[in-house]
């Protein structure tokens, strides 16, 4: 085939692609309203949500330091806060044990009944890419779903429940054999464990309200709002009905916007992370995520920092999805 009509033939690939995927988003629901500015005076509630994600993403990210997957000298430390907790939270917590590349790594598993049949996974990855202090990519998902857990504290769920930090989430691991939200359910399959729909936490720290600030790829530009007030719900491209059910849950429990995206994972500018191995088999799966790289440019550098994260507006967002994940446990 010709040099010159390849580039073109990709390019055109790229085009009707990212066409397909506006018609394919636009009949979602849009909750909330683009552009809102947040409260004057943060609530009680928020104030102390805000303290507790910005003491978990600084433990991570300034006393635990460096958590790539082949270089973590404080590993032990961080899963021994992960273990306590899910225990505060009134989880049973175990240490699952894998290797990869000859290389001894864990993930932090948490379990609760339920009152009725059916479970729900809540997950994200606790490690971070090469020498990044990985504030915004991991340390914010982990911080979410800690804080999550202490709205479910004293919440008898219909479903039973279990909660991931994953390791090995990112290079060189990700999207491979060795990513560790991968050994883990496939190991967790055969021997029985049921799944019955996940919900997953990437990067939820970057929101601002009333503000400019989103720098999407194409095609995502198209569609992405150019705000940073919104959260991003993802489901894979056969999941338009999931994401827009998801969509409605949110609009009941809050006023903030959301946007939701039914597409392939492998798609340039959508995150892909610990949905994967989960969509792959055939799991309802929904992404919860400030949208990664496409807003965050630091994502992946040394000025992933905690500093630069606005935790009272994390709180909000925060606060919202706990209550869109009782919700989803009690289905």
């Amino acid at each position: 085939m010709n040099s010159q009509i390849k580039p073109a033939i990709f390019f055109f690939t790229l085009v009707a692609l990212g066409a397909a995927g506006v018609v394919h988003m636009t009949s979602l629901p849009t909750p909330g309203v683009i552009g809102s500015e947040a409260p004057r005076e943060p609530s009680f509630g928020q104030r102390r949500a805000a303290e507790n994600l910005r003491d978990s993403v600084l433990f991570q990210c300034e006393e635990v330091g460096r958590r790539s997957a082949r270089f973590s000298p404080q590993q032990r430390m961080l899963t021994d806060y992960l273990v306590d907790t899910l225990v505060a939270n009134r989880f049973d917590a175990e240490l699952f044990e894998y290797q990869v590349d000859g290389v001894r790594h864990h993930s932090v598993i948490g379990r609760r009944s339920g009152t009725e049949t059916g479970t729900l996974l809540i997950g994200t990855h606790y490690d971070t890419y090469s020498k990044s202090p990985g504030a915004n990519s991991s340390a914010s998902g982990v911080a979410a779903i800690a804080e999550v857990l202490r709205g479910l504290r004293d919440e008898s769920t219909e479903r039973s429940l279990v909660v991931a930090f994953f390791g090995t989430g990112e290079s060189p691991y990700r999207g491979g054999d060795g990513m560790g939200a991968q050994v883990w359910l496939d190991e967790a399959r055969a021997g029985g464990q049921r799944i019955d729909q996940a919900i997953i936490v990437s990067s939820f720290g970057l929101f601002r309200s009333g503000t400019d600030g989103q720098n999407s790829s194409f095609p995502w530009y198209l569609m992405y709002p150019d705000t940073t007030d919104w959260v991003g719900i993802y489901g894979g491209f056969g999941a338009k009905d999931e994401v827009a059910e998801a969509l409605g849950v949110w609009g009941r429990v809050t006023d903030l916007p959301a946007r939701g995206f039914a597409s392939p994972a492998w798609m340039l500018g959508i995150p892909s992370t610990d949905q994967v191995p989960f969509q792959e088999a055939g799991i309802p799966t929904l992404l919860f995520s400030d949208t990664g790289s496409e807003r965050d440019p630091n994502i992946g550098t040394r000025d992933d920092g905690p500093h630069e994260l606005p935790f009272e507006e994390m709180a909000l967002r925060v606060q919202a999805l706990t209550e869109v994940v009782k919700e989803y446990a009690n289905r």
